[in-house]
């Protein structure tokens, strides 16, 4: 009663002092909550990367890493560059180097000081030249037959190459068909050159190419002592001996068949496929203790094919053969001058412009070549700390569920193989981040003041760990790779996927970010290493990890027809004009890729269903895009001409352009989330799936 009154009365006296009635104003919009500290500095990092004039549903690649890109060139001392595979790999190397630093100044760690000591000990590298190799060079020139060759041989492969030398490789691992066994694995080698295909490709190019190696080579023969005559003479046998060594080896995608290269032959099927070559000399070189029935070979046809191939060489032959072959693998570990000739055939073979500094090399042989584990757990007290264990570890078990999912709605899988599968996954291992037992470095024993013995020892270290153990049982504890390394990997006879510390870091990872993000970044890496268990390769092992066929006539037939839409679908993408992918080659990786972007994008679908959505990282981005983006963001990289046309005749994986682009072209849900219109280059007509 008393508003009306008051209202009325104001309405009366309008004329006179009584101010008008108040107006109603709209509720001031709060600002939006201030983003965490990790999330803007996220933002900010995605904003940079990509380029918002791009078309997404053009070029998703160009659109989220355009502006690296842009803002981008290639070091001069590196082939291939990126935001992953270059810029994570520096903060890690940055890392380990301190590690190493400051085990050398304190001598806390003999090993890590001796190692890092040597390596970056120029002067004294310089000073040598090559007699580092001079005991090698010594038993090589003593060889005046077959068996002296088989002999050197024998020594060589297990003390100077660590299993990958000369004429063949050696490698002990899991028996494909009884995996808690180990077996010696016999494959093709030889090369000097990064593959057959550089030996038996016709045209200007291979011939220009072939006569710059045997250059390189005879060149690289006079720092061992040989005249400019006999080293030309004897790089044109050295030529052609891996001539013929290429002719009976197999191309790459053909050894991509398990079955095909599973040959438990023995070492008396060795010896009645090479009646005349001296394997007893061989043996009993490279101690690699009692063998038996426990040897496998990859391509009989190439071992049955050394006979002739070596009966027409003479003992100057196989020995300029051999000592091409030490100053070779050993080059970048010796004086400035070798170094330098050795990195002429890399530039011509990557486009490199300049060699790494010199520190860079010896983290990288540390990280890589034998002591990862003994730098592994400061790496990873300084790296993977906080949540990054249980968030990576929850990623997993999320995208592991989407798998089953996935696998329990497939229409043309049969439900005999389906329940097989399902076994397969529900046994599937993850190890995250570091191994719970660190290596023993006990027997490790490394030299004060050389640096290339201190090579050999940690090549003889790491491939003849399980020497002695062949046919004894293996260590599923083992990890194939130290934890600063920036990968991850499937290893079909464990049925187990791991997960490195050096690559749980941007751009794939970080406990802190919005989930979209890690969905997105490693959650892909995460789908794409599950997949692999079920890949044209991992498919052939069982839960178990026995080689074996597991799947049903009528399921292998529907894989079989899916898998060639996406071999066909690289294969008609050019590298580079007139280079074109080879699908059958990289197969195994797209078909990784297709899953891995699927079951990333379903376990998050998931994630957002039963916890809800998050904030918006930018307010041009939904979620379901910046998925997407993060996704691409880690592949963004950069690569010269020279390492474009290696890496498409050598490497099982796309290039990062098309692991982002075809994919995604085949994807509804990107397709949906950037509102591509069917005929846009960026969604596909026919779309090829598996899983």
């Amino acid at each position: 009663m008393g508003v009306r009154v008051g209202a009325l009365l104001c309405a009366a006296l309008a004329l006179a002092a009584c101010p008008p009635p108040p107006v109603a104003l709209p509720p001031e919009e709060e600002p939006p909550p201030a983003l965490p500290e990790t999330w803007q500095r996220a933002a900010d990092e995605v904003r940079a990367v990509l380029d918002a004039n791009a078309d997404p549903c053009v070029d998703f690649y160009a659109y989220a890493c355009g502006g690296w890109l842009s803002s981008h060139t290639l070091p001069d001392d590196r082939s291939t560059y990126g935001r992953g595979f270059g810029e994570l790999i520096d903060r890690n190397h940055a890392i380990i180097r301190e590690i190493l630093e400051d085990a050398t100044a304190t001598g806390d760690d003999l090993l890590l000081r001796y190692f890092y000591r040597t390596c970056i000990d120029e002067v004294t590298i310089d000073a040598r030249g090559a007699e580092p190799l001079a005991p090698f060079i010594g038993w090589i020139d003593e060889i005046r037959g077959h068996g002296d060759f088989f002999n050197v041989l024998g020594i060589l492969h297990a003390s100077a190459w660590g299993g990958a030398g000369p004429l063949f490789a050696f490698r002990i691992e899991p028996d494909p068909k009884n995996p808690t066994t180990y077996i010696l694995t016999f494959d093709q080698g030889g090369l000097g050159l990064p593959d057959r295909d550089y030996y038996v490709a016709d045209g200007p190019r291979g011939a220009a190419r072939l006569a710059y190696y045997e250059e390189h080579v005879a060149t690289m023969l006079t720092f061992l002592g040989e005249d400019e005559a006999r080293a030309r003479k004897d790089a044109a046998a050295i030529v052609e001996l891996e001539r013929e060594l290429a002719a009976v080896t197999r191309p790459r995608a053909a050894m991509r068949e398990p079955a095909a290269i599973y040959n438990r032959v023995g070492v008396d099927g060795l010896r009645k496929l090479t009646r005349r070559l001296p394997w007893a000399k061989y043996f009993a070189a490279a101690d690699l203790g009692p063998i038996g029935d426990n040897l496998n070979l990859t391509n009989p046809e190439f071992f049955a094919a050394l006979d002739g191939i070596l009966k027409k060489r003479s003992a100057r032959v196989l020995r300029a053969y051999l000592r091409w072959h030490l100053i070779h693998a050993n080059a970048e570990h010796l004086s400035a001058p070798i170094a330098a000739e050795h990195h002429r055939l890399e530039a011509l073979l990557t486009g490199i412009k300049a060699l790494p500094p010199r520190w860079e090399r010896c983290v990288t042989l540390a990280n890589e070549g034998g002591l990862g584990e003994r730098v592994g757990p400061e790496f990873v007290r300084r790296t993977f700390a906080g949540a990054s264990q249980t968030e990576a570890e929850e990623l997993t078990r999320a995208i592991e569920a989407a798998f089953a999912e996935r696998l329990a709605a497939l229409p043309w899988m049969d439900p005999t193989t389906r329940a097989r599968a399902e076994e397969k996954v529900r046994r599937l291992v993850n190890k995250i981040g570091h191994p719970d037992r660190w290596r023993d470095y006990s027997t490790l024993e490394l030299h004060d003041s050389f640096h290339l013995e201190n090579v050999f020892a940690l090549r003889a270290f790491e491939s003849l760990r399980h020497a002695g153990e062949i046919g004894g049982a293996v260590d599923k504890e083992e990890w194939e790779l130290a934890p600063g390394v920036v990968n991850a990997y499937y290893s079909p006879p464990f049925n187990q996927m791991v997960f490195l510390a050096g690559i749980l870091q941007p751009p794939y990872f970080d406990a802190d970010w919005p989930a979209a993000m890690n969905f997105g970044g490693i959650g892909m890496v995460i789908g794409h290493e599950l997949t692999h268990g079920f890949d044209d390769e991992g498919r052939h092992f069982d839960a178990d990890g026995v080689l074996r066929e597991w799947w049903e006539p009528q399921a292998q037939a529907q894989f079989a027809a899916r898998a060639q839409c996406i071999e066909r679908t690289y294969s008609a993408i050019e590298a580079l004009p007139g280079l074109p992918i080879n699908g059958r080659l990289t197969l195994g990786e797209n078909i990784a890729d297709f899953g891995g972007i699927r079951l990333a994008y379903d376990a998050y679908q998931r994630r957002v269903r039963e916890r809800g959505d998050e904030p918006q990282l930018l307010a041009d981005l939904s979620n379901e895009q910046l998925f997407f983006v993060a996704f691409a963001q880690g592949w963004c990289s950069l690569a010269s001409p020279e390492i474009t046309r290696l890496l498409t005749t050598v490497d099982p994986h796309a290039l990062p352009e098309f692991r982002v682009n075809v994919p995604l072209r085949h994807a509804p849900g990107f397709w949906q989330a950037f509102a591509c219109e069917p005929g846009a280059p960026m969604r596909a007509a026919e779309v090829c799936e598996i899983w």
